[in-house]
Formats: C-alpha cells, sequence, structure tokens
C-alpha cells in the first residue's frame, strides 16, 4: 500500500494563567485514509491502551545533575478511561464499523498488549492501540522533552518554578490476523503550563497544587484523542455541503387592479407600446432550492 505522510501542525500559545485555554498542539501522521476507511467499513475494532494509570514525572534543574525523573501511579485519576471512553465514543460516532468495543489490558509495552489481547481470545477484525511517544519540549526547549502523560517542571537555582501538564501520545490501526500489521499511525502532543509548582523535590506530586495538573490533562487528554481519530480518517464524516444552485427569479407580479367609481375596469396605461412594471419588490418571494 503506498503510504503518504501528512503533517498536520496547529500552534497556539500555551498560557501560564487559568483557566484552561491555548493549548499547544502538534500533530503528524502516517496513513492512506481512503484506503483505511473502504478496508474497515462494516468491520469491528478493538480499542486499547498501554498507558493512562502512571505519570511520568520530570524536574529539569540548571544543569544535568539537577534533573529528576519519576513516576506517579494515579489509576484513580482515570486517564486510562477517558482515553479509551472517548475513542470509543468517536468510532461510534462515525458510523464506520459493524462493533466498536473497548477492552483493558496491563501490558505498558507495544508487543505485550499484542500478545495480552490474543491471549484474551477478542474477536476483532481491527484494533487501535494507543499508547505513549517521546516529543520535544514545546514550553522551556530543553533536551530532555516529553513522553506520555506527565507533569515536568523546571528551576533555575530553585528560584522561578514553573510547572507544565503534558500529553504526547500515538496511536496505531492495526490487524491482529497478520500479528499487528500497521494499517496507519498518528501521533499528537500537548503541553500547557499551570499556575503553581504542581511537584516536590524527588520528585513527586505536590498535593496542595496538583489539582490544577490534573485537570489540564484532562482537557489535554480529550484534545488529542480527537485530534488521534481525525487523522486516521476515522472520525464523524464531514456532513455534505449546502447546494450552491442559484435560486431561480422571482415571476413577475401583475400590476394591481383596482375598481373604477364607474365600475368600469381600468387597463394599466402604456408608455411607448411597453406595460409600466408593477412597483419594486411586490409579489417577489424567496423560493428556496431543490434539495432543502
Amino acid at each position: 500500500m503506498q503510504l503518504t505522510r501528512r503533517h498536520l501542525l496547529a500552534h497556539s500559545a500555551a498560557l501560564p494563567l487559568w483557566p484552561l485555554a491555548g493549548l499547544g498542539l502538534t500533530a503528524c501522521s502516517t496513513v492512506e485514509t481512503t484506503s483505511v476507511q473502504a478496508r474497515l467499513r462494516g468491520k469491528s475494532i478493538t480499542v486499547i491502551s498501554t498507558i493512562g494509570t502512571t505519570l511520568r514525572l520530570t524536574w529539569r534543574g540548571t544543569t544535568l545533575f539537577n534533573n529528576e525523573l519519576g513516576e506517579a501511579f494515579v489509576p484513580d485519576w482515570g486517564y486510562k478511561e477517558q482515553l479509551e471512553n472517548r475513542t470509543v465514543e468517536l468510532l461510534k460516532a462515525s458510523g464506520r464499523f459493524s462493533s466498536v468495543q473497548r477492552v483493558t489490558i496491563t501490558a505498558t509495552r507495544r508487543e505485550e498488549a499484542l500478545k495480552e489481547l490474543k491471549e484474551l481470545k477478542t474477536p476483532t477484525d481491527h484494533v487501535l492501540l494507543i499508547s505513549g511517544t517521546p516529543s520535544a519540549d514545546s514550553i522551556w526547549a530543553t533536551r530532555e522533552g516529553f513522553f506520555g502523560l506527565g507533569i515536568a517542571q523546571r528551576s533555575i537555582l530553585q528560584l522561578g518554578t514553573e510547572s507544565v501538564a503534558h500529553a504526547s501520545l500515538r496511536v496505531d490501526l492495526l490487524e491482529p490476523s497478520t500479528f499487528g500489521t500497521v494499517l496507519g499511525e498518528a501521533t499528537v502532543s500537548t503541553a500547557q503550563r499551570v499556575p503553581a509548582p504542581a511537584l516536590l523535590r524527588g520528585p513527586r506530586l505536590n498535593d496542595d497544587h496538583a489539582a490544577a495538573a490534573r485537570e489540564s490533562l484532562k482537557v489535554q487528554v480529550d484534545a488529542a484523542v480527537q485530534s488521534l481519530v481525525n487523522q486516521l480518517g476515522l472520525g464523524k464524516a464531514a456532513p455534505a455541503p449546502a447546494s450552491s444552485a442559484p435560486r431561480p427569479a422571482p415571476a413577475p407580479a401583475a400590476a394591481p387592479m383596482t375598481p373604477s367609481s364607474s365600475a368600469f375596469p381600468v387597463t394599466s396605461p402604456n408608455v411607448e407600446g411597453r406595460g409600466i412594471p408593477a412597483p419594486s419588490g411586490v409579489g417577489a418571494s424567496d423560493i428556496p432550492p431543490a434539495g432543502r
């Protein structure tokens, strides 16, 4: 299959203040959407994810020696369910598939995910696998970069601490019958500043300020899933444009007839042999084009 590469870039400034707005989003896909749409129509598809229960925590200091890396296990934050359920909703809304389902797996790597799905013996024609992916640091331009769902923080000599919530995701459209043949793939990365330091040294979550990062990630997850589904061409089809056919001109209205005092009809006067047209707008009506 001939693959074409599409780069969809949409940039907006990441705002340092609440409320949540101004997400910076970068997306990229490798997929031949027309071929994929035809191949998947009327088929079943299963959504799985290798991420959503663990956050990647990074602290960027003045030098490499000040950098710290950690994780936070947050299954109660609900990102795994949000990722998978939102994807299922969008696929169902497209009307392209005979069935759409979500299967929860414990695997954290792509190869493990495919093996686990096979062991579950879930019959499905295709699989949409959501996983983490690396992306550049779009906020501070450090060499550390971002990965998956996480919170990053930066300080200079323990001063001016800033926090960012980020989502860097990848989706693979797979065919299980051929052990994971990739029909298409797409990536998306977003990042947004949060208004208070969300991490403590370690790094570990700062429970006093983590709520802002948590809400920011919820918004980013929804935006990322929408982008990934659309890049693969699996979203809801756009409505057909309204007909642009010209409206037919309204028929000319006859001049009004008024009875005379002698009860004889009065004909319209003539000027140089031509009838005087009715006043402008009389009898005019809007006639909608066919199909409306």
